[in-house]
């Protein structure tokens, strides 16, 4: 009897011994095999604006349409020509926006074409001009206006004064455009917008206001504003630039363009922008791996001494 109470508390207690390092070899497998909490998958997730329309344009024909500037609203280059009369030498041009001429917009008084023989002179696009051809030192007719003009005869070439029936009145239209505000003369970029953030890091687009009779442009892009430190410089033909490569998470950036052909023009102004920040890591699900072979052998004869053990203590009551 004291045999058997000894051969089952041995059996008890290395069964508690087997079982106990079995469970404890397998947390300790599972705390060997836990996933790095900083480790991930990161994923990232990845328009041209265009403008056309000639240069130059004449009055001649009655009720022609000029083009205007995208940028100021104002036209472009107007030009008006009429037949020479009785060798005359100076004419006077007048500029209404009504056929009655009470509106006046512009009066030339005694002018005199560059060429007698072929009189003409034009209206100049929006802005400053110098030429001796040009009607007035500045431009400023309005988009989406029509205008009305004449000419007569103020001064034959032999000297005499002499003031001549006015022509017949023609007219011309300014095309309509959509109302700009602009901080600054010259190209004006458009997108992305100043201090815009963010911006994707990947297919990065730019576009900037055309200008007229531009065949090449000059884009810049770089990390600081005194774009020194360079990402990109290339010319194009078009007022769009996509950029191929990849840019930084959370870095800010400058760009600006300039006109380069056929005459090179001042830089844009310098507008920035910021991307957008990196996406947060993606953390996969814990992986609990399973007990290696040898401590399913361990489980395997803890649960068999313990059968025996149960075996045994029915044996032991029915003496």
């Amino acid at each position: 009897m004291k045999r058997h109470n000894w051969f089952l508390a041995s059996t008890i207690a290395l069964l508690i011994v087997l079982l106990g390092s079995a469970s404890c070899i397998t947390a300790a497998s599972t705390r060997e095999a836990a996933p790095n909490p900083n480790a991930g998958n990161i994923s990232t997730t990845a328009t041209e604006e265009t403008y056309s329309g000639s240069a130059s344009a004449t009055a001649t024909p009655n009720n022609t349409t000029i083009g205007n500037d995208p940028v100021s609203g104002q036209n472009k280059e107007v030009d008006l020509l009429w037949e020479q009369l009785c060798q005359s030498s100076e004419y006077q041009v007048q500029i209404a926006k009504d056929r009655g001429f009470t509106v006046i917009v512009l009066d030339t008084g005694p002018f005199a074409p560059a060429s007698a023989e072929s009189p003409g002179a034009y209206y100049p696009a929006g802005g400053w001009a110098a030429s001796p051809s040009s009607l007035t030192a500045w431009g400023n007719l309005e988009a989406g206006h029509t205008y009305y003009w004449r000419a007569r005869v103020r001064q034959a070439a032999t000297g005499q004064y002499m003031l001549s029936p006015w022509s017949e009145v023609q007219s011309f239209t300014v095309e309509s455009g959509a109302p700009v505000s602009t901080a600054s003369y010259g190209l004006q970029p458009i997108y992305p917008n100043n201090g815009q953030v963010a911006c994707p890091i990947k297919s990065a687009s730019f576009s900037w206001s055309p200008m007229a009779d531009t065949t090449k442009y000059r884009f810049v892009l770089a990390k600081d504003a005194a774009m020194t430190q360079v990402v990109i410089e290339d010319i194009t033909d078009t007022t769009a630039y996509s950029y191929q490569g990849q840019l930084e998470y959370d870095q800010a950036y400058f760009w600006r363009v300039m006109a380069l052909e056929p005459v090179p023009g001042d830089w844009s102004a310098t507008f920035s922008f910021r991307t957008e920040s990196a996406p947060l890591p993606v953390l996969s699900a814990p992986h609990s791996p399973l007990p290696p072979a040898w401590a399913w052998a361990i489980i395997t004869i803890g649960l068999i001494l313990l059968v025996v053990v149960i075996v045994l203590i029915f044996r032991m009551r029915r003496r």
